[in-house]
């Protein structure tokens, strides 16, 4: 009888120890919806119809002959690993960018990059 209540609480102890602790979700800038780039196309698609499908850009960059507009959204979950020895973080995340050059006020240009990080 000892050695099984010993036994159940090591197991207990293993339990408790050997946890994860998830961290409320985080993001970083303004959200977009991806699903618009396929409708951007370069030499008619104008500034106004960028404001449609997308909002108001995150940073805007302005030369003589042309406007870079920058949109980018990141965001993931973390959690707290720990075992018997050491303590850890696992991070699952997703981030976008979407930069787009116009010449008056109609698309020229634009890069899309999605990206998933798992550590």
């Amino acid at each position: 009888m000892k050695i099984k209540t010993i036994s159940l609480l090591i197991l207990s102890l293993l339990i408790v120890w050997g946890c994860t602790q998830s961290l409320p979700p985080s993001s970083l800038g303004i959200y977009f919806p991806d699903e618009n780039v396929r409708s951007i196309v370069k030499g008619k698609t104008a500034d106004k119809d960028i404001i449609q499908m997308f909002g108001e850009p995150l940073s805007k960059t302005i030369t003589p002959d042309t406007e870079k507009w920058s949109y980018s959204y990141a965001s993931g979950n973390a959690s707290v690993v720990r075992t018997f020895t050491t303590v850890g973080t696992k991070y699952r995340g997703t981030s976008k960018k979407l930069d787009i050059l116009l010449k008056n006020g109609i698309v020229t240009d634009f890069t899309f990059t999605e990206s998933t990080v798992i550590q």
